[in-house]
């Protein structure tokens, strides 16, 4: 072992909690000079992030590699540092933002970490393009959900616990391949064989500590495991946890407790035919990782798993549905087709998704429903044109789905006969799903 790496043990040693003195190079930590960082990120002229511990610089090590500087503000208390260092060094997981070194100079106190280049969930979720929201489809949210539960499963399982501490979209970041990275372990924490530890000091992020911590002042895995039912929730409403006086935790448990739809709190760009059993089962597994009693909330691992069942589900009936269109018959018109086509069946009006979402007030005035199977039985909506005319657009029973290309349903009007026995089939219309508004 070198000078430099014995300057680094005995620093953590000397400075950290007993734990520390569990560091050893098998972790490849690295020890930088200020002198070294300085030129790494080239007077620190890329800034990249700033919080209330300070600030994050953009650098570039000598083969190349782009790491990011945690560089700390004056004043930060060495234990601290020393913690966050041996913290961080202890997990290794694909979806962990990885250590790479630290410099310990007197008022030069700096983590270097690799970079991660592709933003954090929480500018994903919550910021907007010229056109309105990014768009996230609903099968990457879930992978990101899945990546999340499983890195913080780890961290839990291990032979001395880490609780993370703060976790939320900001501390979630995205690389080149949209995979997770989970950041920031500055308020993370060692837990001891029992996995809890009292703290006067209450730790987090408004809208996503854990209740229960802030009466006993006890953190427990389930500290965590609270905090991820509040950004699962964000996921699939894509609602911030606090705006204003609105509560996201406390407004979608309440309406699970009272019997009450959720379904106008789903982020409308994921919330259909196809997502919304989905969606509604990882509601529920978000309002049980919220219990307010401790002990009934799920491990991180039944969580993971809980995720990780739901995508199979998805995969599996994206496949079936997959299959329908590859065995729908050879006269399938092609989607960018439809709309000509659809008029060759009279004076038919074919109404656009955006202007049916318009007039039925975003579908607010449903007055039944049918099954999942986007079947178009019983599915009735009250529509006002923009004229005056009231019109009740609803599929009878007298209309037969003949078979779906590309999301498009062709549909076909029973034709009975002088006797009053059906003879055929009349072709009436082409919809787009989830639009489930035809004559």
């Amino acid at each position: 072992m070198d000078c430099q790496e014995n300057n680094l043990k005995s620093f953590l040693q000397t400075n950290g909690h007993v734990v520390l003195q569990r560091v050893d190079n098998n972790y490849s930590l690295r020890y930088f000079t200020e002198k070294e960082v300085c030129q790494i990120t080239n007077g620190y002229s890329i800034l990249v992030g700033k919080g209330a511990f300070g600030e994050v610089y953009k650098g570039i090590l000598d083969d190349g590699c782009p790491v990011a500087v945690k560089r700390y503000m004056h004043g930060t208390k060495k234990e601290e540092f020393a913690k966050e260092v041996i913290v961080h060094s202890q997990i290794n997981h694909k979806n962990v933002v990885r250590l790479l070194g630290c410099c310990t100079e007197e008022n030069a106190l700096m983590i270097i970490m690799e970079f991660i280049s592709n933003g954090n969930l929480d500018s994903i979720l919550h910021c907007s393009n010229t056109d309105g929201h990014v768009p996230f489809p609903f099968y990457k949210r879930l992978d990101i959900a899945i990546e999340v539960a499983e890195a913080l499963w780890c961290m839990h399982s291990m032979y001395s616990p880490v609780l993370h501490g703060d976790v939320k979209p900001a501390n979630i970041l995205l690389d080149e391949k949209q995979s997770t990275k989970i950041s920031d372990f500055g308020i993370a924490r060692l837990l001891c064989a029992n996995g809890a530890q009292h703290t006067k000091n209450i730790i987090g992020s408004i809208g996503y500590v854990d209740p229960a911590f802030c009466e006993n002042g006890i953190l427990t895995p389930k500290s965590d495991v609270y905090s991820f039912g509040v950004v699962l929730l964000e996921i699939i409403t894509r609602k911030k946890a606090v705006d204003g006086t609105f509560i996201l935790a406390h407004s979608f448990t309440e309406a699970i407790e009272k019997g009450k739809t959720v379904m106008n709190l789903f982020d409308e760009e994921i919330n259909d035919t196809e997502n919304v059993n989905f969606l509604q089962d990882i509601g529920k597994l978000a309002v049980k990782c919220l219990r307010r009693d401790v002990k009934v909330r799920p491990e991180m691992v039944e969580v993971a798993t809980s995720l990780r069942m739901i995508r199979k589900a998805l995969k599996e009936e994206q496949e079936s549905l997959n299959q329908q269109h590859t065995s729908a018959p050879n006269n399938s018109i092609p989607s960018k087709n439809i709309e000509s086509t659809a008029h060759q069946f009279g004076n038919l009006k074919v109404f656009k998704q955006k202007e049916i979402k318009h007039t039925t007030r975003n579908y607010s005035m449903m007055t039944d429903r049918g099954s999942r199977n986007r079947h178009f039985g019983k599915a009735l909506y009250d529509f006002t044109a923009d004229g005056d005319d009231k019109l009740s657009l609803t599929a009878g029973e007298d209309m037969e789905i003949e078979y779906e290309v590309d999301g498009w349903y062709y549909v076909k009007k029973k034709r009975p006969g002088r006797d009053g026995k059906i003879e055929g089939l009349v072709p009436v219309l082409y919809v787009r799903s989830p639009v489930t508004c035809y004559f």
